[in-house]
């Protein structure tokens, strides 16, 4: 008893470990239940009408009134769905095919292709349904008028509407598809900073780190020889990683692989930094990897978009999630590996990405300097 005294006495008088102890569950629990979310809040969609008859504008219209619809407007070709969905702006597009008005008219089975936006699989899934759904209940209302029209009963005529679910990027709506790419950017932000967040600390343990101050070196040259072999080793890892995608889950990069390569490089700068950055604040090698470990594994899994959509995050939490490097550096990877987009597509988000490496970059040169 005398033992668990003591050691409740230092507890108590420790105010971090309390604090770890009270706020980190609270924080962890708040945190987690805003940012799992799998509801699919709005389904983003577009038109392309190709029959122009007050049947077809009838339907689009039902489609629009349903809460979480939200029409992106009409288009003149169904090849608008690869754009809208490279861009990510829209989840679905329905066409109305020509004949539509007359095909309903006449008893037969009115075609409307649904494409979809496989690329996140358990949005897609749920997507396709709700719209299958919508579209096959504004045709049953519509076959209705048409036998209102010409005084026959609604039994007498076929089905109204042949829904046609057409599948983009996973058509098997295979998960692996979707978390493979992301899984790059966690396992690199995590590697990464962990290879990095010992580099400092390390040589101050072993008392070398005096030896390095007093030498000639400039502070930028210790860096670039401190980080270099780390960006080469995680460069290589990158081939890995996708390679092993490719063997073990059939994800096969649609889009360029230097351009995959380049945004990567550039992801990496922000892991690295991050790493010097905790290996220059931490007086040890464990608490510089355990902080390591916090600071990149939740975020990065929670709030980039890993697993659940930023665009259902709360407001503030999608603001957090913007100044995330691998926010952007898996929207990217998903665009390449599973759209084949090119940089035409994906600039936005990588002057973003190096927005924030520059700025990381930056606040651990500083710090290192200062360390010295």
């Amino acid at each position: 008893m005398a033992i668990a005294r003591k050691e409740t006495l230092h507890l108590v008088r420790d105010p971090r470990s309390l604090l770890a102890a009270f706020a980190l569950p609270v924080l962890l629990l708040i945190l987690y239940g805003y940012a799992v979310n799998f509801d699919l809040e709005e389904v983003p969609f577009a038109v392309v009408d190709l029959d122009q008859t007050p049947s077809s504008r009838r339907l689009i219209e039902a489609v629009d009134s349903v809460d979480g619809f939200v029409n992106l407007g009409s288009y003149y070709s169904a090849d608008v769905a690869h754009d809208l969905f490279a861009r990510d702006q829209a989840m679905a597009v329905i066409v109305v095919d020509r004949g539509f008005e007359q095909e309903l008219q006449s008893g037969q089975e009115a075609r409307v292709q649904i494409i979809i936006d496989g690329s996140n699989s358990s949005l897609a899934s749920t997507a396709a349904a709700y719209c299958q759904a919508i579209v096959e209940s504004a045709g049953r209302i519509l076959v209705r008028d048409v036998a209102r029209a010409k005084g026959l009963p609604q039994a007498l005529l076929k089905p109204a509407i042949d829904v046609r679910p057409r599948v983009l990027y996973n058509p098997n709506l295979r998960t692996q598809v979707f978390l493979v790419p992301g899984l790059i950017g966690v396992i690199l932000m995590l590697m990464a900073a962990l290879l990095t967040s010992g580099v400092v600390v390390r040589e101050k343990e072993h008392g070398s780190f005096e030896i390095l101050a007093a030498s000639p070196i400039r502070p930028a040259e210790l860096i670039v020889g401190k980080l270099l072999p780390y960006l080469v080793l995680a460069t290589l890892d990158v081939a890995l990683v996708v390679i092993a995608g490719r063997i073990f889950y059939g994800v096969t990069p649609q889009g360029s692989l230097l351009l995959l390569f380049l945004v990567s490089i550039v992801f990496l700068g922000s892991a690295l930094a991050l790493g010097l950055l905790f290996s220059c604040i931490m007086p040890t090698q464990q608490l510089a990897m355990l902080l390591s470990f916090l600071a990149t594994s939740v975020p990065t899994m929670l709030l980039s978009g890993f697993a659940f959509p930023v665009r259902n995050m709360p407001w503030i939490l999608q603001q957090i999630a913007v100044v995330l490097p691998a926010t952007h550096y898996i929207t990217m990877v998903r665009a390449i590996i599973l759209k084949g987009v090119g940089i035409d597509l994906i600039w936005r988000p990588l002057l973003a990405l190096l927005a924030i490496t520059l700025v990381l970059i930056a606040i651990s040169v500083r710090r290192f300097s200062k360390t010295l």
